[in-house]
């Protein structure tokens, strides 16, 4: 398996612009074959560098749940938001990413789509 890193834009909405983004993916040596008449001896070959987690980076996966009311038959629900959501309790417990997916299996239980909670839990739940 080969780890190749290519060229990519994206949308940038706060800057209104696109600009060049770097993504990265595995390939079978039957994916990554030389072009014919192409020459590989300017591209550059180095390891990746494993960065050190950051504080952001380890609060990035704290989450709070916040429960809906039980109205009449309806019980009540919870909320997983990420853990600086405006929307979550400030009081409540930080739970790990593990603990916030078994709440989302709950009944009624729904992620946050203001604080993208969604985006981040809704693929592994």
């Amino acid at each position: 398996m080969y780890w190749v890193a290519l060229p990519m834009w994206a949308d940038n909405p706060d800057a209104e612009t696109v600009e060049p983004r770097e993504y990265r993916v595995w390939l079978t040596p039957g994916q990554a074959y030389p072009i014919d008449g192409v020459r590989y001896d300017a591209v550059p070959t180095y390891p990746l560098r494993r960065e050190e987690p950051t504080a952001q980076a380890v609060d990035r996966w704290a989450w709070k749940i916040q429960w809906t009311p039980a109205i009449g038959c309806r019980p009540a629900a919870p909320i997983v938001h990420v853990w600086d959501c405006e929307e979550a309790p400030r009081d409540a417990e930080e739970l790990d990413v593990f603990a916030a997916l078994e709440v989302l299996r709950s009944p009624g239980a729904v992620p946050c789509t203001e604080c993208g909670a969604d985006v981040a839990l809704g693929p592994l739940a």
